[in-house]
């Protein structure tokens, strides 16, 4: 997790510049945007973050950089603001005037900001090295920002190879199929004859769910050296599993510490994806829910790129349509009995103990000891630091400091995190649209370095001398 800001004395100053005002005003930069935008506090926090990252473009940038709706709701705001934007903003910390011009309309003029807007992105994801937030950049369809991702960045979806499910088990399927169709006269069968063939289905719906089980162990040891270890907590976790994986590793880097009254400090100085809407924040000791807020969305992201890989492994429907096969013909059966007036409890008996096995089976330990042992003395190459792999694999109370552990601290899952993953562990890979329309907001101009900008959507222009 290297990264290397092209002007880092620049973000330094642009994320120590505070937008709100001091603590002893009544009315905050925030509040007044939140009351303007009908944002919620966190979504505005993340604008406000994402603001002073569009400011950082605009200076590295050639031609300037072009915001999103979202991040020009604050622009547009912050220039209300004349003596913090115009005096504090451009004059002291960029030291240079920074406009803001309208899209003068017209094919060309509209695709020219089109073609901007996704350099901007471009250059966001090569400069911070992760992917812009969807709530807060419009993504335009057809542009790839990944591939401008470092080739180990967890933004980037994984690619395993592995064993197929049914590779030198075809003879299950074809067997599953057959005994499907012969299932179909097994209701001319006499009770006692029922009861065998039906004892026939069972097991052969056991072994299936059996070598599902043994398939996605074979997984889990053949991934070993192909997954980035965020990637394991997704495919095989889930997105709350990811996300506090994602602060104990910050913790043990030091990036992040607990601090009395719920409240983290971070680094304010360290270059690293997923830190800069941190440092970007007027607080430098933040309440644990507003910590949430800006890292729980990166797990998402992260969670996201795992679907590809997500689905690829998921070739058990011969093995689940099977198993719900057997349950009807045993319920069919069921009812035709109790209709003809026979007796059922030793099929009701049978249907029981199949339950029963199977969800015994589904059960089975799958992340075992071997397999943890095995990650852990894996070289990651400073993917991971050592504890939060081993708070990943075991579920280990991980200790933040001041009696407290990161269990107690996030002891509530957001109610969004629904779902279910590979493994059967919940997750949230949905990512909120909050982000309307049009493909570039607002466009800038550094002190006449370039091109100016525009409101893709016919905004009012403001300038200034």
């Amino acid at each position: 997790m290297n990264s290397s800001l092209s002007n880092p004395s620049l973000w330094q100053q642009l994320s120590d510049f505070q937008l709100d005002d001091s603590p002893e005003e009544a009315v905050q930069f925030s509040d007044k945007l939140i009351k303007e935008t009908k944002w919620t506090p966190d979504f505005a926090k993340r604008a406000m973050a994402e603001y002073k990252k569009f400011l950082y473009l605009c200076l590295t940038m050639p031609q300037g950089a072009s915001p999103s709706e979202m991040v020009d709701e604050v622009w547009h705001l912050h220039l209300t603001y004349t003596v913090s934007y115009w005096q504090k903003l451009c004059g002291e910390v960029l030291q240079r005037e920074l406009h803001h011009y309208p899209n003068k309309g017209g094919t060309s003029e509209n695709q020219r900001h089109q073609d901007w807007y996704a350099d901007t992105l471009i250059a966001y994801v090569k400069e911070f090295q992760e992917l812009p937030p969807a709530d807060c950049w419009h993504l335009p369809k057809g542009l790839d920002l990944t591939s401008y991702l470092p080739p180990t960045s967890p933004f980037r979806a994984p690619t395993l190879q592995v064993t197929p499910i049914w590779e030198g088990y075809s003879y299950w399927l074809v067997g599953a199929a057959v005994l499907g169709m012969l299932s179909l006269v097994m209701f001319m069968l006499s009770g006692p004859h029922f009861l065998l063939a039906y004892l026939l289905l069972m097991a052969w719906g056991w072994w299936g769910t059996y070598h599902k089980i043994r398939f996605k162990k074979q997984v889990l040891q053949e991934t070993m050296h192909q997954l980035h270890p965020y990637h394991f907590a997704a495919l095989f976790k889930d997105t709350e599993t990811v996300f506090r994986t994602l602060v104990a590793d910050f913790a043990e880097r030091g990036w992040i510490s607990y601090q009395h009254e719920d409240r983290f400090a971070y680094d304010t100085t360290i270059h690293q994806p997923m830190m800069y809407s941190l440092q970007a924040q007027d607080e430098k000791a933040m309440p644990v829910e507003r910590l949430r807020g800006l890292l729980y969305p990166y797990a998402q992201a992260i969670t996201k790129a795992t679907i590809s890989v997500k689905n690829e492994l998921s070739q058990d429907l011969g093995a689940k349509l099977f198993q719900g096969w057997v349950l009807l013909i045993g319920i069919t059966r069921l009812f035709q009995g109790i209709l003809n007036g026979k007796p059922v409890i030793f099929l009701m008996l049978m249907m029981i103990a199949y339950v029963i096995v199977w969800v015994i089976i589904e059960q089975t330990t799958l992340i075992e000891r071997t397999v943890s042992d095995a990650y852990q003395t894996t070289d990651w190459g400073g993917q991971i630091t050592v504890g939060a792999l081993t708070f990943m694999l075991f579920n280990a109370s991980y200790s933040l400091g001041n009696d407290q552990t990161l269990q107690r601290v996030f002891n509530k899952a957001p109610a969004s995190d629904g779902g279910t993953g590979w493994l059967g562990g919940a997750t949230s890979v949905s990512s909120s649209e909050k982000s309307s329309g049009g493909d570039g907001g607002a466009g800038c101009s550094s002190g006449g370095d370039g091109g100016g900008g525009g409101c893709g959507g016919g905004c009012g222009g403001c300038g200034g001398s």
